[in-house]
Formats: structure tokens, sequence, C-alpha cells
């Protein structure tokens, strides 16, 4: 009987390894200075062309800024729209609104008995009278509480989504590691809640000649340790650079030359949320310490571990050139 085996594609094709480390940007994006990843884990991408506004996904992922701002602008807008409405029909047909003031003292009349049927208060000052009055009045209640319930469970939503808040460090350094040199950048827990079972992965993604032309090479690199258990304190993630490593033998101005970003995912499970929760962000040679090596960043005090989060950025540079090298 012939026996099958099962081929060996590490070994047929040593460039599988990259490809299945394409962040899905492709290879031809070779732009110098070109960003992929922005700092704060969004996509260095501008869509054009089609144009799809999603209502709930855009609300909630919007920042609080642009989320409060954006509920204040319906508000007026939509009291403005009502009020104007009111107007046309006549203040003859309101009780309580100013019959000797100017005009723009009975629109703003009519404006606040608005904003107390859209919110349901009716202080009983101002009321309607007549079929048409009320007609609108009655939409605008109706209007009023579907709108409140959706703002409810968009705020409910934004405060219930579960979101990792890792803190990354400034910059990542290449600092002497063992009996050569590393990769290396540190992360830290902002809330004082439990990740269990966090892992982190790291691309590097770099421009390379070839005949002439650029072309965008990805690779995983391989980590000391690529999970932690526990994230109690900071964890510095290091990339020890061997000679399978796209750094190795490599000086900064060939580093530079290289263009190269790198791209950092740090997942875990929140026991908050009993979710899983992810970060983002990617380093570039702008971001790059070489021959550097962090500060400590945290002391024991009376039996206890002290952990500062405003040191993570602190660096001791030690010299400007390095050959990366065993």
């Amino acid at each position: 009987m012939k026996i099958m085996r099962m081929p060996n594609f590490k070994a047929r094709d040593p460039r599988r390894r990259e490809e299945s480390s394409d962040l899905g940007f492709g290879t031809k994006l070779n732009a110098p200075g070109e960003r992929l990843l922005n700092q704060d884990g969004s996509f260095n991408v501008v869509r054009k062309g089609r144009w799809t506004w999603t209502p709930y996904q855009s609300l909630v992922e919007m920042s609080w800024g642009k989320f409060l701002l954006m509920m204040l602008a319906f508000y007026i807008l939509a009291n403005f729209v009502f009020a104007g409405l009111f107007y046309v029909i006549g203040v003859d047909q309101f009780n309580g609104v100013s019959e000797e003031g100017s005009e723009m003292v009975k629109f703003a009349d009519l404006y606040f008995f608005s904003a107390q049927t859209l919110t349901t208060v009716g202080y009983g000052y101002l009321s309607p009278k007549g079929f048409w009055a009320n007609s609108v009045a009655a939409i605008e209640a109706l209007l009023g509480l579907m709108i409140f319930a959706l703002a409810t469970g968009l705020l409910f939503a934004r405060f219930s989504r579960p979101k990792g808040r890792i803190l990354f460090s400034k910059n990542a350094l290449i600092s002497p590691y063992l009996d050569g040199y590393a990769f290396m950048f540190r992360i830290a827990n902002i809330r004082n809640n439990s990740i269990i079972n966090l892992e982190a992965k790291v691309t590097m993604s770099w421009l390379e000649e070839v005949n002439g032309n650029f072309t965008r090479k990805f690779l995983a690199l391989p980590l000391a340790r690529e999970r932690v258990n526990l994230f109690p304190l900071n964890w510095t993630i290091v990339h020890p650079i061997e000679e399978t490593s796209p750094l190795y033998g490599k000086r900064t101005e060939e580093i530079e030359r290289m263009q190269p970003e790198f791209v950092i995912l740090i997942s875990g499970f929140d026991e908050t949320f009993a979710q899983n929760v992810h970060s983002k962000t990617s380093y570039t040679f702008k971001d790059l310490i070489c021959n550097g090596k962090f500060k400590p960043m945290y002391y024991e005090q009376d039996g206890h571990t002290v952990l500062e989060l405003d040191k993570i950025d602190e660096v001791e540079v030690l010299t400007a050139q390095l050959a990366i090298s065993q």
C-alpha cells in the first residue's frame, strides 16, 4: 500500500508566512511615509465613491463630543421645525402667547411651547386650541416619545459597549536583549479592572525594492512571549531580532530606508463585560528609538506594588547608532 504524505508547505514555499501576514492592505501601497494604521487604532483609509451611512453604527462609534453635539443640534432643529408649523397655523390658536410683543417674541413663545411638547413636560402656561394646533401638538408629542426612546437606547449602547483601554508606550525601542537586540514596546491597562488571557500579535510591514520597483512586505514577528494569563502590571512585548528577522543586521539608516511599520493587535478577555476586547496601534520609524531601554514604572511600597502609568513613556537612550546582529 502506498503511503501518502502531507505536503510540507513551509519548506516548499517560504513566502507563505509573509502572505498569511497580509493585513488586508495589499502590496501596492508603497508611498514613502504612508501609514497603514494610525496610532489611535483607526485605519489610514479615506473612502470615496459610494457612501452608505448606517445611523446606529455611526452614532454608537462616533466620539462623545460629536454625539452630544449632534443630539443638541437635532433637538434645536426639531423645535424650530415645529415652532415654524405652529407659527404658520397662527398665534391666535395658542393660549398664553404674548399678543403685544414683536413677531420674534411670539415665535420664541411657540418655540418654547414646542420644547415642552416634545419633552412631554407641559407646564400649562401655553396650550393649543383649535383642531390644527392640537393635531400638530399631538404628532410632536408622539415623535418626542419615539425620539427620546431612541436616544436612551443609543446612550445605553454607548455606555455598555466593551472597549479595551490599553495604554501603549509612545515609542517602540530596539534595545539590547540577552546576547543580541530586540524590538520592544510596552503596554498597561488604564482601567482598574481584570483582563485575562491577554494576547499580542505584531506584524511588520516594510518596503522592499525588487527590480527597481517597491513592494510592500508583511511578516508576523515571533515574540518572546505572545500571551500572559493575568495583566496586573505593565507588559513589555519583545521580538528577539534573530537571523530570520527582517531587522537582523540592519543599521539605523538602513531601517529608515525600509520605511517599516509595526502593526500591533492586543486582545484579551474583560471580566467586567464578560467579553473579548481588543486594542490596536502602530509604530513607524519616527516612533522608533534605536538602542534605548525602558525605565522601570513600578516599585514596592508598604507591602504593595505601585504602578505609575505616567512613566510608561520614560526611555533611557544608550547610543545613536547600532548594527543589529548576534
